[in-house]
Parts: structure tokens; C-alpha cells; sequence
């Protein structure tokens, strides 16, 4: 069979600059903002015709970071799903993970909207994003709600309700939360509990031998720490500047 290859047609601007804290799938933390930056080769105005009446759009990028750099090749063909309630181990075809032969990774996200920027290039702002900053973005497509939703489709090993937890903040984190304008996305992104399935069948939430465990990722420019508290509850405790 033929190799092929690809140049990206844009860069995935995110808040999300390292892999902890980013949302499992799209669409579950809707205030997870990004912005698709287009090159200028490809920010022809007729590329965009009639793309504004759309809600919704299909982004396909490479998952950049998932791959060792020194053994390009190397993927798995097991891996431990996200899912602590689901099987130990699923074929890498049988998952969304970033570790396959290929490394592209594939989000419906919402369209915000569509502009040209001050250096001439096309953007989409876009929301409800899993994507990590910097993500080369092979192709953009038009979600088609009487195509794409497939009513009784059946979820496999992914089926039923994720658990969530309640997300609370310390005074100075909620007041620095609300400075910043993040207080609902991190409530949106923490209620999931964004840790790896290792820490989180390690130190389960709820475990009261947990409680007082204290974890951190990066959003944007802060360092977002928190810990377990009583009762399944999560605790932001600051928001410290990551500079």
C-alpha cells in the first residue's frame, strides 16, 4: 500500500499546554476554549463560504506529544482505558487513545466564531475542546447533526454515566478562579476528576485513606492545585502563576 503524507493546514491554539487536565472527549468541559489558526496558504476567504452556518465542527489533528520522538514507530496495541469501570486492558482500535499506528486524533467542537486576524490568517474560535496547545491540524470538517448523531448507537466498554464530583474552592482560589474568568471551567474539568486511571485506582476519591491527597495540572499560565477532601469532594486550593 502507498504511504501518504500531509502538511498541516493550521496550528490548535489551547488552553491546555500539557496532557494532565485535558478533558477525556470534547464536548465535556463546553468551556474549554481554543482557537484553530489557519496558515496562510490555506486562509483563502471561498475555503470559509457558508462555513458560518454551521454549530459545530469536526476537527482532525495529530496527537504531536503521544509519540516518543526517538522511536516514531512506536505504538501499542493494547492500552489501559481512561475508564476505571471498564476492562483493564482494549485493543488500541477499540479506543480513542493517542498511542496508534497513526497518531491522529479526532474532536467535535463547537464553532464560536469565524474571523480574520490582524496578520491576515483565517481563525475559528471554537469551545468544548480536548485538543493540547500546538496540535498541527490536518483538516477541519462540518458537523452534519442528521449524519453524525446516531440514535441507539451502542457505546461498548464506554457505556454509562461517568461518575462526577463535587468541586469546591478555598477563598483565595475561588476569588482568584473568578479574576480570571475559569471558576466554571474548572469545575467543569475537575467534577471528572482529569487524573490519570494509574492515580486514580491508586488513590481513589472517596477512599477515606485519600483525603488531604493533593494533585495539580496547568491550564493556561496557572498551575491549578488541589486536593481530596471528605465526603467525595474536591477541593481547588490555589491558583498559582506558572511563569
Amino acid at each position: 500500500m502507498s504511504e501518504f503524507s500531509f502538511q498541516p493546514i493550521g496550528i490548535f491554539e489551547s488552553c491546555f499546554v500539557e496532557k494532565f487536565g485535558v478533558p477525556r472527549q470534547s464536548g465535556m468541559a463546553p468551556g474549554a476554549r481554543g482557537v484553530i489558526r489557519f496558515r496562510a496558504e490555506f486562509s483563502l476567504a471561498p475555503m470559509f463560504l457558508h462555513l458560518e452556518g454551521f454549530s459545530h465542527l469536526w476537527v482532525v489533528y495529530l496527537f504531536h506529544k503521544a509519540q516518543n520522538p526517538n522511536h516514531p514507530s512506536a505504538w501499542k496495541a493494547t492500552v489501559a482505558p481512561p475508564r476505571i469501570d471498564g476492562p483493564a486492558r482494549v485493543g488500541v482500535f477499540a479506543s480513542r487513545s493517542p498511542h496508534r499506528p497513526n497518531p491522529v486524533g479526532l474532536s467535535v467542537v463547537k464553532i464560536e466564531a469565524i474571523r480574520r486576524a490582524s496578520d491576515g490568517c483565517m481563525e475559528i474560535e471554537v469551545s468544548g475542546v480536548d485538543v493540547l496547545d500546538g496540535s498541527p491540524v490536518i483538516d477541519v470538517k462540518p458537523y452534519l447533526s442528521y449524519a453524525d448523531s446516531i440514535p441507539g448507537a451502542s457505546g461498548g466498554w464506554a457505556e454509562g454515566a461517568i461518575p462526577k464530583f463535587r468541586v469546591v474552592f478555598m477563598k483565595e482560589a475561588a476569588e482568584e478562579a473568578e479574576r480570571l474568568g475559569i471558576r466554571t471551567l474548572l469545575e467543569e474539568l475537575l467534577e471528572f476528576d482529569p487524573r490519570p486511571r494509574s492515580q486514580r485506582e491508586a488513590v481513589p476519591i472517596g477512599d477515606p485513606g485519600s483525603v488531604g491527597r493533593q494533585f495539580a495540572f496547568r491550564l493556561r499560565d496557572r498551575d491549578v492545585r488541589w486536593r481530596i477532601a471528605p465526603d467525595s469532594v474536591i477541593e481547588v486550593t490555589g491558583l498559582l502563576s506558572a511563569n
